[in-house]
């Protein structure tokens, strides 16, 4: 049998770790991979699509339907269609993780399928900074409700709750907890196994992303379904707290090392010819250039805190 990517992971959810998991599970879990549709429960009336940008989360019920990120507009419409074939119910919230046009750029599609859109207070200020181009500002739909530290929206039964603790991804990052389900979206705090975009010019921090990371890890129960804004297919973009684990132990490892370089009096250009990080060996890159791009973000982080 040739080894491709879903027969790896179907290879592996047969392993488990050493142990055989339930038929029933291995059936549901093959299921899974092979639905046509891009929409997936993950639990409940919770699920994701994995389509061109980030991952988009959504919650479908009689009394409530929420959307979480928008990716672009073409994505957003594709999703929008596979989610009025479980549900015609009109979106009563939409909620943007952070500003990225791979997250954010959808809400243009969407201005005429929801009246409210959530987002920390930071996020339009950033979408309209960053994402305006000249001659096309009608493209920019920002959120006309934010927060600033937290907050509850109430969707029939279920409870949303919206948080933002520190700088991290960006200056704008929040999460977005479904109660019912116990499904947390982190937007691009987590980006499962790739080198992440680290946005220094739109208030990234290393520290504050390490810490963010750290206290939802805290926070919330081992019984939690995350929400990762980049994986490398829909099963790898949800899952535990391990790749939140590491994508804290990853930003650390970066400044660390961008610290002793620094202080050892190395250049960023000098800096960025390094082909790997102390301690790193769960990273790929998602595009070419990833890496350096990664040391040079890590440097300019260092450089312009001291």
């Amino acid at each position: 049998m040739k080894l491709t990517r879903k027969n790896f992971l179907k290879s592996t959810l047969l392993l488990g770790g050493g142990l055989l998991l339930p038929v029933g599970k291995i059936n549901a879990m093959n299921k899974f991979l092979n639905e046509e549709s891009k929409l997936k429960v993950i639990r409940g009336n919770a699920g994701i699509y994995f389509g061109g940008g980030g991952t988009i989360g959504w919650y479908s019920d009689t009394d409530g339907v929420a959307v979480i990120d928008t990716q672009f507009p073409k994505d957003a419409e594709i999703f929008h269609i596979d989610l009025k074939k479980r549900n015609e119910r009109k979106i009563d919230l939409l909620f943007n993780t952070h500003h990225h046009k791979d997250h954010t750029s959808g809400n243009y599609y969407f201005k005429d399928y929801v009246d409210t859109i959530i987002a920390h207070e930071n996020c339009p200020i950033l979408q309209k900074e960053r994402n305006t181009e000249k001659g096309k500002e009608e493209l920019v739909v920002t959120a006309n409700k934010t927060f600033k530290d937290k907050m509850t929206f109430e969707l029939g039964k279920q409870k949303i709750h919206a948080y933002h603790y520190f700088n991290a991804h960006t200056g704008g990052d929040a999460i977005y907890h479904l109660e019912n389900e116990n499904v947390v979206h982190m937007g691009d705090l987590v980006f499962n196994g790739f080198y992440p975009v680290i946005d220094i010019d739109g208030g990234a921090s290393l520290t504050g992303w390490a810490d963010y990371l750290n206290k939802v890890i805290d926070q919330f129960s081992d019984d939690t379904i995350f929400i990762y804004g980049h994986g490398s297919n829909a099963i790898e973009s949800f899952g535990g707290k391990e790749p939140l684990k590491l994508m804290a132990d990853y930003v650390i490892k970066l400044k660390e090392f961008a610290e002793k370089e620094f202080k050892a009096g190395k250049t960023k250009e000098e800096f960025m010819e390094n082909t790997s990080i102390p301690g790193v060996t769960n990273r790929v890159e998602k595009w070419p250039g990833a890496l350096k791009y990664n040391l040079e973000m890590g440097y300019r982080f260092v450089s312009e805190k001291m």
